[in-house]
């Protein structure tokens, strides 16, 4: 009779058990998987069914008809067109009319009519400014530390934090 091939590399025993694996002879941790499987003997149809119970979990999410649970359902745009409006064209303009108010009542009123508001991005406002000398002016009164700057950010509960000033002829009322 010939003798048995076997094969070395994957030899399972008959019994469908898992052995234990041996320990590890550095002074490593063991990962996770390794002692769970050394504290217990885990047999190849407890694995093949957790692998199958998460591989059916895995197709009912994506099979599965209903929505997912973070995402909204779109929106009419008669519903979000004045949401949409009351938060960044009403807010803004209230915040810029604040501003206005608050800057007037600061700054001097020949300095006053030689700006004219710009954007209002991210907590930073423009001004443009009629001439070199007004910028300098308007800078000084409106950098960061000094009272005028400290006195707008309160005005506007801290919606502008910063003021740029850039000249600009055409822009400016002055």
């Amino acid at each position: 009779m010939a003798p048995k091939k076997q094969n070395h590399q994957n030899s399972i025993p008959v019994s469908g058990e898992i052995r234990p694996l041996p320990a590890p002879r550095s002074g490593r941790k063991q990962s996770s998987l390794k002692s769970a499987l050394s504290r217990q003997c885990v047999t190849l149809e407890d694995l093949r069914n957790s692998r199958e119970r998460m591989q059916l979990k895995t197709l009912q999410r994506k099979i599965s008809l209903s929505p997912r649970s973070d995402r909204r359902p779109p929106e009419k745009l008669g519903d979000f067109l004045p949401q949409w409006f009351q938060m960044h064209v009403t807010k803004t303009g209230d915040v810029l009319a604040t501003a206005s108010e608050t800057l007037q009542s600061t700054l001097p009123e020949k300095l006053w009519r030689s700006i004219a508001f710009g954007p209002s991005q991210r907590g930073l406002l423009t001004l443009y400014c009629s001439s070199c000398t007004v910028k300098m002016e308007v800078d000084m009164l409106l950098s960061p530390g000094t009272p005028g700057l400290r006195h707008l950010q309160i005005a506007t509960k801290g919606l502008i934090f910063k003021v740029k000033s850039v000249v600009d002829r055409a822009r400016s009322t002055g």
